[in-house]
């Protein structure tokens, strides 16, 4: 009889501990979720930001946030990004009136080799200013084949996903994969906290244009396929398309749309900004079409640098990342000479690259010189494709990314190229 109680009295004891044990961890988990969701520290509000801003930018996983954040909170988080876009409403590219004034001092030149370049040695740094000089020629002391054809034909190509890329630099530090002096073509790696990507610098604003897919309004293409269509150089993605539960065949542009003068699509009202050359292969972003007369243009949101302004910096974005989170990003700019900028950033990819901010970018082409920049459409149509190869990974896993209706297209590969 004693030992049955002393039983009872340990399975009580035992029963109560757990009791008390399980309730400890409930109120811990309850004060480390409201810590989490609610907590004003500025680290934490941030990083809850941007997961949030990260989520809702989708189409398919707005859930990660919305199954257990309360709606309040999204919704402010989230009204951040809609009072930002109306504000840019008023923003446009007034070339005339650039001020260059708030970019950042030209980085210091590098040190020339003491013989005097040769006059075509001068005009390729000339060309390619971004360039590291001693990198450069440190490289062609070990690999002197790529003077072989002098200057003006210098073609190096480690851009492709399977090279090991090369010793040179930018004048910014980054590392260059790809020189292409045919077409005034440079290919640089641009990497930073948790993201990789690429940085096309493109020589002459004129063969930068709009291809649009053979099968537009029907189905898209892949921008690989856009670009085998023009025998482009390089591509990029553009314009966002009608893509309901994420399953689109990007065959609806949605916004404006001209490529080489021909209008495809009428401009989309809310706050899509238009983003585009005009025929003096000026990028203008904002401009409505009576101001400028365009040849090829898309829209998309948001402005990133607007007549040297880097509109992005300017607000207080400590707390999150302006509403569109880390993802993969696709970017064109242009800098005061014309140098257009095409940047590519991949992301979903764990291990790799999570993707960046709006925000990232806009540092990112700044450095770079660009006094106008733009954000195009991101996500799984992020691409970049050079000499018929994709040198930048999809988030979908897919090759050459989704279907979409258009590519920011570069130059035209010719039978030399091919050969």
């Amino acid at each position: 009889m004693i030992k049955q109680k002393v039983k009872r009295k340990s399975k009580l004891k035992k029963r109560t501990r757990g009791l008390i044990i399980g309730l400890l961890i409930a109120i811990l988990f309850v004060e480390l979720y409201c810590f989490a969701v609610f907590s004003n520290i500025p680290f934490i509000r941030k990083w809850r930001n941007i997961y949030i801003e990260t989520a809702m930018d989708t189409l398919s996983h707005k859930w990660l946030a919305t199954f257990f954040i309360p709606k309040g909170v999204i919704d402010d988080v989230m009204a951040e990004k809609e009072a930002i876009l109306k504000e840019q409403q008023g923003l446009q590219s007034k070339w005339e009136n650039v001020d260059t004034e708030d970019t950042p001092d030209e980085p210091v030149e590098p040190v020339e080799p003491d013989n005097k370049p040769a006059s075509g040695e001068r005009e390729f740094f000339r060309l390619f200013s971004e360039l590291d000089m001693r990198s450069f020629l440190d490289y062609v002391e070990e690999h002197p084949e790529v003077l072989e054809n002098g200057y003006e034909n210098v073609y190096i190509n480690c851009a492709r996903l399977s090279d090991t890329g090369t010793s040179m630099k930018t004048i910014q530090g980054d590392e260059v994969l790809a020189i292409d002096a045919h077409h005034g073509i440079l290919i640089v790696k641009v990497t930073g906290e948790g993201y990789v990507g690429k940085l096309a610098i493109v020589k002459d604003p004129a063969d930068v244009r709009v291809g649009i897919s053979a099968t537009l309004g029907t189905r898209g293409q892949s921008v690989k396929q856009i670009a085998d269509r023009y025998n482009a150089v390089l591509a990029i993605n553009a314009s966002g398309f009608a893509d309901e539960n994420g399953v689109g065949h990007g065959g609806t542009v949605v916004g404006l749309l001209i490529s080489e003068g021909v209008k495809h699509s009428e401009r989309t009202g809310g706050t899509y900004l238009n983003i585009g050359f005009d025929t003096n292969n000026r990028l203008y972003i904002g401009a409505s079409e009576k101001d400028v007369a365009y040849r090829d243009a898309v829209q998309f949101v948001p402005a990133l640098i607007v007549n040297g302004e880097n509109v992005i910096a300017k607000r207080n974005l400590v707390n999150g990342s302006m509403g569109f989170g880390l993802q993969p990003r696709t970017v064109i700019g242009q800098t005061e000479d014309g140098t257009v900028l095409l940047l590519t950033i991949d992301g979903r990819q764990i291990g790799y690259s999570i993707g960046t901010t709006v925000v990232e970018c806009a540092t990112i082409m700044e450095r770079y010189g660009a006094v106008q920049a733009a954000n195009l459409d991101g996500g799984s149509s992020t691409v970049m494709v050079y000499r018929g190869e994709e040198i930048t990974k999809p988030a979908n896993g897919i090759k050459y990314g989704r279907n979409v209706p258009n590519a920011i297209i570069v130059g035209t590969l010719s039978d030399e190229d091919a050969a």
